[in-house]
């Protein structure tokens, strides 16, 4: 049976973000779901841990409004929010770009922040338009203490190897 194009969409973008699961595995990482939290077995599992994922983090949108990112990468005391957008065709995906980059500017609690962002799908001028506002620093993101990255899955790779093992 076919997917809807939606449906693909959903699909492509879970595989993506199950992609970088064994990355973070690799290097040690436990990777728990936010829902998981609440299980007082995993808290106190995470009370013993330094490094770990939590996987679909919630946070308070520039809607005020409850919304979820892919990932928060745990070092203690580092945290590392990790937006992952992935479009194969053309969609809407890349039309988040701005809602994204707003929210990792006001919204998102962690001061580094790491858009990854693949597919090749997307409009040709979307993601030069986010890696332009990410570079001119829109919005005076820095003096707010953030540090907004912008990579493909290749150089998530690379940058969380090089950071983490």
């Amino acid at each position: 049976m076919k997917l809807s194009q939606g449906a693909q969409a959903n699909k492509n973008g879970r595989v993506f973000e199950n992609m970088m699961i064994p990355i973070f595995k690799d290097a040690g990482f436990e990777v728990f779901n936010e829902s998981e939290l609440k299980k007082q077995d995993v808290q106190d599992k995470i009370s013993t841990l330094t490094r770990y994922v939590i996987k679909n983090a919630s946070y308070l949108t520039i809607y005020n409004e409850g919304g979820k990112t892919e990932f928060v990468i745990v070092d203690n005391p580092r945290r590392i929010r990790v937006e992952a957008k992935y479009q194969s065709a053309a969609g809407s995906v890349d039309e988040k770009y701005p809602y994204m980059l707003l929210n990792g500017i006001y919204q998102y609690p962690e001061s580094e922040i790491i858009f990854v962002v693949d597919g090749g799908g997307y409009k040709p001028g979307a993601r030069k338009w986010l890696e332009d506002h990410i570079k001119e620093n829109w919005l005076d993101y820095k003096s707010k203490g953030k540090d907004i990255k912008l990579m493909s899955i290749v150089e998530f790779a690379n940058w969380f190897n090089h950071e983490f093992n």
